[in-house]
Protein backbone atom coordinates (compact mmCIF):
# COMPACT_ATOMS: atom_id res chain seq x y z
CA UNK A 1 0.00 0.00 0.00
CA UNK A 2 2.82 2.19 0.49
CA UNK A 3 4.26 1.89 -2.46
CA UNK A 4 0.64 2.59 -4.47
CA UNK A 5 0.37 5.95 -1.50
CA UNK A 6 3.20 6.89 -3.70
CA UNK A 7 2.19 7.32 -6.75
CA UNK A 8 0.27 10.47 -8.91
CA UNK A 9 -3.61 10.53 -8.25
CA UNK A 10 -4.43 9.69 -11.76
CA UNK A 11 -2.41 6.09 -11.01
CA UNK A 12 -3.96 5.49 -7.90
CA UNK A 13 -7.65 5.93 -9.01
CA UNK A 14 -7.08 2.97 -11.86
CA UNK A 15 -6.27 0.67 -9.02
CA UNK A 16 -8.73 -1.49 -6.87
CA UNK A 17 -7.78 -3.35 -4.35
CA UNK A 18 -10.48 -6.22 -3.29
CA UNK A 19 -10.40 -7.19 0.51
CA UNK A 20 -10.79 -10.59 -0.49
CA UNK A 21 -9.14 -13.73 -1.86
CA UNK A 22 -8.54 -13.50 -5.79
CA UNK A 23 -10.93 -16.31 -6.30
CA UNK A 24 -13.81 -14.40 -3.78
CA UNK A 25 -13.12 -11.11 -5.64
CA UNK A 26 -15.03 -12.65 -8.95
CA UNK A 27 -12.71 -10.94 -11.11
CA UNK A 28 -12.68 -12.33 -15.19
CA UNK A 29 -10.83 -11.64 -17.77
CA UNK A 30 -9.55 -8.10 -16.63
CA UNK A 31 -6.29 -8.12 -16.06
CA UNK A 32 -3.02 -8.54 -18.82
CA UNK A 33 -0.83 -9.02 -16.38
CA UNK A 34 -0.53 -10.69 -12.90
CA UNK A 35 2.61 -10.14 -10.76
CA UNK A 36 3.49 -12.23 -7.84
CA UNK A 37 5.99 -11.11 -6.18
CA UNK A 38 7.60 -12.43 -2.43
CA UNK A 39 4.04 -14.32 -1.89
CA UNK A 40 4.39 -17.81 -3.81
CA UNK A 41 7.24 -19.54 -1.74
CA UNK A 42 4.49 -18.34 1.52
CA UNK A 43 1.59 -19.93 0.52
CA UNK A 44 1.25 -23.86 1.08
CA UNK A 45 0.53 -25.99 -2.09
CA UNK A 46 -3.38 -26.42 -1.56
CA UNK A 47 -3.22 -22.91 -1.16
CA UNK A 48 -1.09 -22.28 -4.61
CA UNK A 49 -4.09 -24.76 -5.94
CA UNK A 50 -6.92 -22.52 -5.22
CA UNK A 51 -4.72 -19.36 -6.60
CA UNK A 52 -4.06 -20.99 -10.06
CA UNK A 53 -7.45 -21.23 -10.99
CA UNK A 54 -8.55 -17.30 -10.02
CA UNK A 55 -5.10 -16.21 -11.49
CA UNK A 56 -6.04 -17.85 -15.30
CA UNK A 57 -10.12 -16.94 -14.87
CA UNK A 58 -8.61 -12.68 -14.04
CA UNK A 59 -6.33 -12.79 -16.77
CA UNK A 60 -7.70 -12.20 -20.39
CA UNK A 61 -6.32 -15.24 -22.97
CA UNK A 62 -2.59 -14.28 -23.81
CA UNK A 63 -2.47 -12.23 -20.40
CA UNK A 64 1.14 -12.81 -18.65
CA UNK A 65 1.78 -14.48 -15.16
CA UNK A 66 5.25 -13.14 -13.55
CA UNK A 67 6.27 -15.10 -10.64
CA UNK A 68 9.04 -14.95 -7.87
CA UNK A 69 10.12 -18.56 -7.41
CA UNK A 70 9.85 -20.41 -4.25
CA UNK A 71 13.16 -21.46 -2.75
CA UNK A 72 13.85 -25.04 -4.60
CA UNK A 73 14.49 -26.35 -1.14
CA UNK A 74 17.41 -26.68 1.56
CA UNK A 75 18.90 -30.16 2.63
CA UNK A 76 17.69 -31.45 6.12
CA UNK A 77 19.59 -29.51 8.74
CA UNK A 78 20.91 -27.10 6.15
CA UNK A 79 20.28 -23.59 7.84
CA UNK A 80 21.88 -19.96 5.81
CA UNK A 81 21.96 -16.83 7.04
CA UNK A 82 21.27 -13.59 4.58
CA UNK A 83 22.51 -10.56 6.37
CA UNK A 84 21.20 -7.25 5.51
CA UNK A 85 23.26 -4.21 4.59
CA UNK A 86 23.32 -2.11 8.01
CA UNK A 87 22.15 1.65 6.81
CA UNK A 88 22.71 4.69 8.84
CA UNK A 89 19.12 6.86 8.82
CA UNK A 90 19.87 9.89 11.28
CA UNK A 91 21.35 9.02 13.93
CA UNK A 92 19.86 5.28 14.05
CA UNK A 93 21.69 2.24 12.74
CA UNK A 94 18.98 -0.02 10.73
CA UNK A 95 20.03 -3.87 10.20
CA UNK A 96 18.56 -7.53 9.93
CA UNK A 97 19.48 -10.70 8.70
CA UNK A 98 16.73 -13.12 7.63
CA UNK A 99 17.82 -17.19 8.74
CA UNK A 100 16.35 -19.85 6.62
CA UNK A 101 16.28 -23.69 8.37
CA UNK A 102 14.62 -26.95 6.58
CA UNK A 103 12.13 -28.44 8.72
CA UNK A 104 10.36 -31.42 6.82
CA UNK A 105 9.07 -30.03 3.69
CA UNK A 106 8.92 -26.63 4.61
CA UNK A 107 11.44 -24.09 5.59
CA UNK A 108 11.26 -21.90 8.49
CA UNK A 109 12.26 -18.45 7.75
CA UNK A 110 13.35 -15.98 10.24
CA UNK A 111 13.66 -12.51 9.91
CA UNK A 112 15.78 -10.15 12.87
CA UNK A 113 15.59 -6.29 12.41
CA UNK A 114 17.44 -4.15 14.65
CA UNK A 115 17.90 -0.42 15.41
CA UNK A 116 21.42 0.78 17.12
CA UNK A 117 22.45 3.92 18.51
CA UNK A 118 26.09 4.27 19.46
CA UNK A 119 26.24 0.95 19.32
CA UNK A 120 23.68 0.33 21.69
CA UNK A 121 20.53 -1.85 20.88
CA UNK A 122 16.79 0.31 20.89
CA UNK A 123 14.89 -2.08 19.40
CA UNK A 124 14.66 -5.43 17.95
CA UNK A 125 11.94 -7.13 16.18
CA UNK A 126 11.56 -10.51 14.96
CA UNK A 127 9.15 -12.46 12.69
CA UNK A 128 9.07 -16.39 11.55
CA UNK A 129 6.61 -18.23 8.94
CA UNK A 130 7.08 -20.72 6.42
CA UNK A 131 7.70 -21.22 2.99
CA UNK A 132 6.99 -24.24 0.72
CA UNK A 133 9.66 -24.92 -1.80
CA UNK A 134 8.93 -26.13 -5.42
CA UNK A 135 11.45 -26.46 -8.21
CA UNK A 136 10.78 -24.75 -11.33
CA UNK A 137 9.64 -27.80 -13.09
CA UNK A 138 7.30 -28.62 -10.12
CA UNK A 139 5.80 -24.86 -10.95
CA UNK A 140 5.48 -25.06 -14.84
CA UNK A 141 3.35 -28.07 -14.86
CA UNK A 142 0.90 -27.34 -12.32
CA UNK A 143 0.72 -23.89 -13.87
CA UNK A 144 0.22 -25.97 -17.33
CA UNK A 145 -2.72 -27.66 -15.71
CA UNK A 146 -4.40 -24.31 -15.36
CA UNK A 147 -3.80 -23.37 -19.11
CA UNK A 148 -0.05 -21.59 -18.75
CA UNK A 149 2.33 -22.16 -20.83
CA UNK A 150 6.29 -20.94 -20.34
CA UNK A 151 7.05 -17.98 -21.93
CA UNK A 152 11.06 -17.95 -23.49
CA UNK A 153 13.75 -17.93 -20.59
CA UNK A 154 13.46 -15.05 -18.30
CA UNK A 155 16.75 -13.20 -17.56
CA UNK A 156 16.40 -13.36 -13.66
CA UNK A 157 16.44 -17.39 -13.16
CA UNK A 158 14.24 -16.70 -9.92
CA UNK A 159 11.46 -15.06 -12.30
CA UNK A 160 8.90 -17.47 -14.14
CA UNK A 161 7.21 -15.94 -16.76
CA UNK A 162 3.93 -17.81 -18.03
CA UNK A 163 1.22 -16.95 -20.62
CA UNK A 164 -2.21 -17.97 -20.68
CA UNK A 165 -3.07 -19.44 -23.31
CA UNK A 166 -7.11 -19.98 -24.56
CA UNK A 167 -9.53 -19.78 -21.99
CA UNK A 168 -11.71 -23.56 -22.68
CA UNK A 169 -15.30 -23.07 -24.46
Amino acid sequence: MTRLASLSAELRARVTVHPTTLGEAGLREVADLAICHNMIACLSPSARHVLWPALAEALVPGGSLLLQLPPSGLFPGEVTERRFPEQQVGRHEYGGRMVLSAEGDRIRTRFDYWVRESGLLLREHTETFWMWPTSRTEMIKDLEDHGFVPQPAWEDPAVLAMTLGPHPK
